[in-house]
């Protein structure tokens, strides 16, 4: 008999201080599992699971096919932490974060004037600017879809907040002409957060927390500001990061796999031969004479890939420059020529930068907060899932003000 199920969005805060919780990360090409126990200010992973994503399964669109995954999955996982530690209690809560190619999210800011600047800012009047950005940025996500009915907000942040245009931690208080907020919004398909209901009913969870992957990469970014660049399997995910929040989300359907189809196409390969080759090029494993090979043949995709990257890049630098930091992750980013490419951005004509770029990788010992007890999630692919980890730590961390109101609006 499946129990009564609480589905938590919106930045609602989870309590998981005695049992922990299972972390789901829905990869294009790979589903990890979790079992995650948080204690304190860190997390550890005592189970972690695997499973391959058929292409035609799409994470949000297949009950049956995630729900097969996910079981295979949580056995794994859970028989892991059954052996890691002793005192594993399978927990009853589920927290699933959506990768940044099935959301639309962006920051956006308000500005109020105040009829009276020698009065000190009230919460009330924080908690309205704060619902009025909120709504802003909501509306306007919506009004970029055809759809606008189907998408839901799942997670929200706040950005940044100011008091006549400096910076404040909290504004009540403060005196002030006008005070602003920038507050970013995620929304999903709504389909996607009830597919994900429903696996977390047929698996027995009593609550389940739908979060953006993004806002948990943003939260663990090692240096701010910054623009990740996730290389997936079967694409592209662009984040732009101010502040430990993600302040702009791009995707672009070009990943691991159209490097593999190169390769394919080039020497008349299986699909598993030719992942084998792509994995062994990227470890250095090859005679110089094949690495110069397999070099030339992905050239032509690589210029593809990174000509798309760029012009997504445009479109987000409209408004202001790009932060000089581009963090590489995910399992495509071990490909030699991904980071060789992604540096000659610096002197495209189409791109500014706040100062001159530079290029580094994201790797799993970069993050802060989670420790990792299994001999899995040691590979550039498991950031996201690692990240996600690390994010329930934050959710447990008792909250200012600000932030406190946002996570109460997201569930007005």
């Amino acid at each position: 008999m499946n129990r009564p199920q609480r589905i938590n969005r919106g930045g609602k805060s989870i309590s998981l201080s005695s049992t922990g919780c299972i972390m789901v990360e829905p990869g294009s090409t790979v589903l990890r599992l979790l079992a995650v126990e948080v204690e304190d200010a860190q997390a550890s992973i005592w189970g972690w699971a695997e499973q391959p994503v058929p292409v035609p399964t799409t994470p949000g669109g297949s009950v049956p096919g995630l729900l097969a995954l996910c079981q295979e999955a949580l056995a794994s996982a859970e028989e892991m932490a059954g052996k890691l530690n002793a005192r594993w209690i399978p927990p009853d809560q589920m927290v699933v974060g959506l990768p940044a190619s099935q959301l639309r999210g962006r920051a956006w800011s308000v500005t109020q004037r105040r009829s009276q600047p020698n009065r000190p800012i009230e919460e009330r009047e924080l908690r309205a600017l704060l619902e009025r950005t909120l709504r802003l940025a909501i509306n306007r996500l919506r009004s970029e879809v055809p759809d606008e009915a189907g998408w839901s907000l799942v997670d929200a942040a706040l950005v940044a907040l100011t008091v006549d245009g400096h910076g404040v931690t909290d504004p009540v208080g403060f005196r002030g002409q006008e005070f602003g907020a920038t507050v970013f919004a995620a929304l999903a398909r709504v389909e996607a957060i009830q597919t994900w209901g429903a696996i977390a009913q047929q698996l027995d969870f009593s609550t389940l927390t739908v979060t953006g992957t993004p806002l948990a990469l943003a939260g663990g970014l090692p240096t701010s500001p910054g623009l990740l660049v996730d290389v997936g399997g079967m694409g592209t995910d662009l984040i732009w990061c101010r502040a430990g929040r993600p302040v702009a989300l791009h995707s672009l359907p070009v990943g691991g796999a159209t490097l593999t189809g190169a390769l394919m196409e080039t020497w008349k390969l299986s699909p598993e031969r030719a992942e084998q080759l792509k994995l062994a090029y990227s470890a250095g494993r090859l005679s110089e004479e094949a690495m110069a090979q397999v070099r030339a043949a992905l050239v032509p995709v690589l210029r593809a890939w990174r000509d798309k990257v760029e012009a997504a890049l445009a479109v987000l630098n409209q408004e202001e420059p790009l932060p000089p930091r581009l963090i590489l992750l995910g399992g495509g980013s071990a490909l030699p020529g991904i980071a060789e490419s992604l540096r000659t951005l610096a002197w495209s004509e189409r791109l500014s930068f706040a100062r001159y770029p530079q290029v580094s990788q994201w790797r799993p010992t970069d993050l802060s907060g989670v420790i990792n007890r299994t001999d899995r999630g040691r590979g550039l692919g498991d950031v996201s899932a690692l990240a996600l980890a690390a994010w329930t730590v934050q959710q447990n961390r008792g909250s200012d003000r600000p932030i406190r109101i946002l996570r109460e609006l997201c569930w007005d």
